[in-house]
């Protein structure tokens, strides 16, 4: 249970018993963000979990792609029969904030657009891994098929990371936007599910898919993706890393964490991944897992389809992920041992020298860009899923419907 510091009482809390050590550690660096991140290890998400408990009553499987499209589509004036819950999750998703500047997010799309490859390389061997080392993995990896996943997972993430540094596509009614509110669904839904299964321990490890971990997963996707960025040879500016976490600010609203835990600027977004990552336990087998199965679904989402090719390009991306991540979660992972060749260094030399060179040629810098972007394009298709709104009907993802 929470306790009571200094001379003012403070309310108690459940701590899940796989937190209490992590918590007792992050409190000596931190003791209000520890205390947040864990009292949130125990919550979901209010607005979408009830919009598909009361879809999972009121609507057939076979016609919730349809109820939900004609909403978000319609997000202003929503069909007249649409279930209350989901209307008023759709409300809630559509109000932007004071503080969102769309000209900040556009120093962001530029810089992005710049260094697309770059930020794909530290999502992929940095943030997405290292967010996989804590109890997320066990919903990843309860709902199983892990490989197929594994692709599908990344495919998604590079879609929502490319669509929403698209000019307005975190607006109302904008790709980015939709996407953001398709993933939450997904999220409430796995998290209905697996509630509702009797291989999740709640006081052992807490909510599935907890609000806990959706602001863990936003900080490392932004301020802490920001740094495998520079260490990769990007050329993001302050004010540019500044302005991508700004965009990442606004993007967590939208998949519904509070703003009363959001970080607000690239050293709050650091510091709240530095410290939730304090409160998890030691990654185990379902973040052994998980973290495999992300490194070897890479080479896949890279377009390399030969084993031989495929083993090739895995071993380069456990090779810089050891360097991103450190040999001590690398370790816990159990990845290769690392080469003796390290492969940051030389990444970081060819990418900066590919930016000087394309700096001395506008047209030169405009096709990179453009190669790049179409790169990150094919590597996000998700085909006729990409714009789907069907949601997973099985705690096991071999037995549902296609979503």
């Amino acid at each position: 249970m929470g306790d009571m510091t200094g001379t003012a009482p403070r309310s108690t809390f459940v701590v899940p018993a796989r937190y209490v050590d992590g918590y007792e550690t992050a409190r000596a660096r931190d003791p209000d963000m520890a205390e947040r991140y864990i009292r949130h290890t125990t919550v979901g998400d209010p607005l979408a979990d009830q919009a598909v408990e009361q879809l999972a009553r009121v609507v057939a499987p076979e016609h919730v792609h349809r109820v939900i499209a004609s909403t978000v589509d319609r997000y202003d004036d929503p069909p007249k029969d649409t279930p209350e819950a989901l209307r008023e999750l759709i409300r809630s998703a559509a109000f932007v904030p004071d503080w969102f500047d769309p000209e900040i997010a556009m120093k962001a799309t530029r810089a992005f657009l710049r260094n697309s490859d770059m930020v794909l390389g530290g999502l992929v061997g940095g943030a997405i891994v290292e967010g996989f080392s804590t109890l997320i993995s066990k919903s990843f990896r309860i709902r199983g098929r892990i490989t197929l996943n594994g692709v599908r997972r990344l495919k998604q993430n590079t879609l929502q990371l490319t669509e929403q540094f698209m000019p307005g596509g975190l607006e109302p009614g904008g790709d980015a936007w939709k996407l953001s509110l398709r993933i939450r669904l997904v999220h409430a839904q796995a998290r209905m599910l697996i509630r509702q299964s009797d291989e999740w321990d709640a006081p052992e490890v807490g909510m599935p898919l907890s609000m806990a971990h959706m602001l863990l997963g936003a900080a490392a996707f932004s301020g802490r993706l920001m740094q495998h960025v520079r260490r990769l040879g990007g050329d993001f500016s302050r004010e540019e890393r500044e302005a991508y976490v700004h965009v990442w600010r606004y993007t967590g609203l939208v998949m519904g964490i509070p703003e009363s835990i959001m970080f607000r600027d690239q050293a709050s977004a650091i510091r709240t991944f530095q410290v939730a990552a304090m409160c998890e336990p030691p990654p185990d087998d379902d973040a052994i897992i998980m973290a495999n199965s992300i490194v070897n679904s890479a080479p896949l989402l890279l377009g390399f389809k030969e084993i031989k090719e495929r083993r090739k390009m895995a071993a380069f991306i456990y090779q810089v992920s050891r360097e991103l991540i450190g040999n001590d979660l690398a370790d816990s992972f159990r990845f290769p041992k690392s080469r003796f060749v390290r492969q940051l260094p030389l990444l970081f030399l060819r990418n900066k020298a590919g930016m000087v060179a394309v700096k001395a040629s506008p047209r030169l810098l405009a096709y990179r860009s453009t190669a790049r972007f179409n790169a990150l394009l094919d590597a996000s298709d998700l085909g006729e899923l990409e714009h789907s709104y069907a949601l997973p009907t099985t705690l096991h993802d071999e037995d549902s419907r296609d979503w």
